[in-house]
């Protein structure tokens, strides 16, 4: 009886420590596919890498990681964005709608927030 008594919180434990880490794990794997995602998809117009700039006189959309260091940026506001189409007949040449699904617009919007400075 007593064993059972020092059995329990471990077991306990342990289920709580592989719980932490499975809530985890999704986290980063939507990091890395939505860094896939960017690769295929973005990279004509964004540098998307972390730590990458923009060079002066770039042409095309702004870099990754600046986007992920706007302060005014959250996760609904670069999913709005991203579902829009930015072009017309006045600026043809903006950013088109990427038409992405809600599972690939939560990877790439997991990937640009992962580059959050003090993440």
């Amino acid at each position: 009886m007593k064993a059972l008594l020092y059995i329990v919180p471990a077991v306990l434990a342990g289920a709580f420590l592989s719980v932490s880490a499975s809530k985890a794990a999704p986290d980063e794997l939507a990091i890395q596919m939505g860094h896939g995602l960017a690769e295929r998809l973005c990279t004509n117009c964004h540098a998307i890498e972390p730590g990458k700039f923009n060079k002066p006189g770039h042409v095309g959309g702004p870099s990754f990681q600046s986007v992920a260091n706007r302060p005014d940026i959250t996760a609904d506001s670069l999913r709005e964005h991203l579902r829009m189409t930015h072009s017309n007949a006045m600026i043809p040449l903006a950013m088109p709608n990427p038409g992405l699904s809600e599972d690939e617009l939560m990877k790439i919007v997991s990937y640009i927030l992962s580059l959050r400075a003090g993440r």
